[in-house]
């Protein structure tokens, strides 16, 4: 099997060459965010962590191969609490909540809006770049509550099969972070939430997924 040339991780022949990428991989992650793709010179990095332009260019291929590598290990750390998450048997009533903090925390988290203004400048000129660092953050979020939905949709578990699960994770993903992620990246609102703030968002995307707007009432009542 060929190794996707997005992801795959460069080779290294020495453990201290392996440290070197990363220590170049991490400081050129923190760059893009702080500045931008452009903004970034190869020797900019090389200033902050050492070594030489052949050791970017042997490893990456160049700026723009460090940025994809930079880019989705960093989106991969992001996700990995989400992925650390034990769903598998939970009812829809324990895991929503669970879920759903998890997922807010990590949408608001500093480096999680950093990469979201950065996704929206550069996303455009690097398609794969962008669709990589998808797959594997709220791609992957999608990916996992899709298989815990499909899970619940059968016969005798508590969730419904009128909707594709693909299709209502990605519902319960939006309800509980789109609105508030797009104000706190916008700068309309702190990303920093109290205890409660997150319970109160992550309560009404559950009460929403699990029960719709109507909650409770009968289409007699839903008429008055």
């Amino acid at each position: 099997m060929v190794a996707d040339e997005r992801t795959s991780a460069p080779k290294h022949r020495t453990a201290r060459g392996a440290q070197r990428v990363r220590d170049l991989t991490e400081a050129a992650a923190e760059l893009f965010l702080e500045r931008g793709f452009d903004a970034v010179a190869v020797d900019d990095l090389i200033a902050r962590v050492g070594g030489s332009r052949s050791t970017i260019y042997s490893h990456f291929g160049g700026k723009e191969g460090l940025f994809r590598h930079a880019m989705i290990d960093l989106c991969t750390e992001v996700a990995r609490p989400l992925e650390q998450l034990n769903i598998a048997d939970g009812e829809p009533g324990e895991v929503l909540p669970v879920l759903g903090r998890q997922l807010l925390r990590s949408a608001l988290s500093s480096r999680t809006l950093a990469l979201h203004r950065l996704l929206v400048n550069e996303g455009r000129r690097f398609p794969d770049v962008a669709r990589a660092m998808w797959d594997v953050s709220y791609g992957k979020a999608i990916q996992i509550l899709s298989v815990w939905i499909a899970a619940q949709q059968q016969p005798g578990k508590g969730l419904g099969r009128d909707v594709p699960a693909k299709a209502l994770a990605e519902h319960f993903v939006s309800l509980v972070a789109a609105n508030t992620k797009l104000q706190a990246a916008s700068g309309l609102r702190s990303p920093t939430l109290t205890d409660a703030e997150i319970e109160e968002i992550v309560g009404h995307a559950v009460q929403i997924f699990l029960h719709g707007a109507a909650g409770g009432q009968t289409d007699e009542d839903s008429k008055k």
